[in-house]
C-alpha cells in the first residue's frame, strides 16, 4: 500500500469535510424535498445547493488533499450510477417508469431537453454527490478493510431512505414511481450495484497519486 493511500486514512473532521458532506447530500435530498412538497427543486438549486457547494469550496480552498478526495468521490459516484442505470434497463423495459426526465420540468416548468437535464442532475448531482459523501465517510472512519461491504450497506441505506419517502409521502409515488415488486427489486438491485462499485472504486482511487 502506497504512502499516498495511507494519507487518506482517518482524516480529521474539518469544516471543509463537513461542508462537502452536507453539499453532497443536497442534490438527492432536494429531490425528496420537492416530491414531498416542502421546497421546489428550483429553489433548492438556487438557494441551497449552489450556496452549499460554494461554502464547501471556499472552506477547502487550501486543502488540496480534501479537494482530490472530493473530486475522485464525485467521478466514482458518476461511474457507479452509470452501472446502476445499466441494471435498470431490463426493469424499465418490463414497465418500471423512468421518472428522471421529469426533473427537467421540476426545474424549469418545461420538458425541453428533458433527458439531458434529468440525467445531468442524476449523474452530476445525485450519483456524484452521494459518491462524495461515501468517500468522505470511508476516509474518516477508515473503512478500507471492509470497503466493499460498507459500500453495499451505504447503497442499501440510500435505497431505504427512498422507500421511506415513497411510503410516508404517497404523493411522491405520483411524481416518481409507484412502489411495486418490479420497482422495489429494480431499485434494490441498482442500489446494491451502486454501493458495490463505489467500494471497489474507492480502493483504486485512493491509491492513485
Amino acid at each position: 500500500m502506497s504512502a499516498y493511500a495511507l494519507s487518506f486514512h482517518s482524516a480529521k473532521l474539518k469544516p471543509g469535510v463537513v461542508s462537502f458532506a452536507i453539499a453532497g447530500l443536497l442534490p438527492v435530498s432536494s429531490i425528496a424535498l420537492h416530491c414531498a412538497g416542502f421546497l421546489s427543486l428550483t429553489n433548492c438549486l438556487l438557494f441551497v445547493i449552489i450556496p452549499a457547494f460554494f461554502v464547501a469550496l471556499v472552506s477547502s480552498v487550501n486543502n488540496r488533499r480534501l479537494l482530490k478526495l472530493v473530486f475522485r468521490g464525485w467521478i466514482c459516484g458518476i461511474v457507479a450510477v452509470a452501472l446502476y442505470d445499466v441494471s435498470r434497463v431490463p426493469f424499465i423495459l418490463a414497465g418500471w417508469e423512468d421518472f428522471i426526465p421529469h426533473i427537467a420540468a421540476w426545474l424549469g416548468g418545461s420538458d425541453d431537453h428533458a433527458y439531458f437535464i434529468g440525467y445531468a442532475w442524476r449523474y452530476a448531482g445525485n450519483g456524484g454527490g452521494l459518491g462524495i459523501v461515501f468517500f468522505l465517510l470511508a476516509d474518516y472512519f477508515g473503512w478500507r478493510k471492509y470497503i466493499v461491504s460498507n459500500g453495499v450497506t451505504y447503497g442499501l441505506c440510500v435505497f431505504a431512505s427512498l422507500v421511506v419517502l415513497l411510503i410516508v409521502f404517497p404523493e411522491s409515488q405520483e411524481m416518481m414511481f409507484k412502489v411495486t415488486p418490479l420497482s422495489f427489486f429494480g431499485g434494490l438491485t441498482g442500489h446494491i450495484i451502486y454501493g458495490f462499485v463505489l467500494g471497489k472504486l474507492y480502493r483504486v482511487a485512493t491509491r492513485v497519486k
